[in-house]
């Protein structure tokens, strides 16, 4: 059996796989535990067979070096109804929108004031301004 060399940090090891000059993505960290010790150990990882274009060569690249395989992300569609859903009547959210349907051309400023004095979170009181002009937006188009 080959005597394996070990490190006691994981960057070390990760560091001396890019000093033997494989790519720190190829580097792989083995752990090694023994009586209560625990080494770290680097070897490089083997090539995946469902990458695309794994063993194909770019133009100009030397032989045996790998191509990178480019991937490409298909968009999901979105959601349909992103539509803001009233709050349920009798809590905080609500009282806010009550205010605002009240009060629809209240400023920020305002809001801020406003939800000092009636206790609620200024922030959240900010965030349902937004999706209480998105709400009224699109159930007036």
């Amino acid at each position: 059996m080959e005597a394996i060399t070990t490190y006691t940090r994981r960057e070390n090891a990760r560091r001396a796989g890019v000093e033997a000059g494989v790519p720190a993505e190829r580097v792989k960290i083995t752990v090694h535990k023994d009586k209560g010790e625990v080494r770290f150990g680097w070897k490089e990882k083997e090539p995946d067979s469902g990458v695309v274009g794994w063993l194909q060569q770019r133009p100009g690249t030397a032989a045996n070096t790998p191509a990178i395989a480019t991937e490409t992300r298909t968009s999901r569609p979105h959601s349909e109804n992103s539509t803001p859903k009233r709050p349920n009547a009798g809590g905080k959210c609500a009282a806010v929108w009550d205010y605002l349907d009240a009060n629809p051309k209240a400023t920020v400023k305002e809001l801020r004031e406003a939800a000092a004095g009636q206790g609620w979170n200024v922030n959240n009181a900010v965030c349902e301004l937004y999706a209480w002009r998105k709400f009224m937006q699109q159930t007036s188009a």
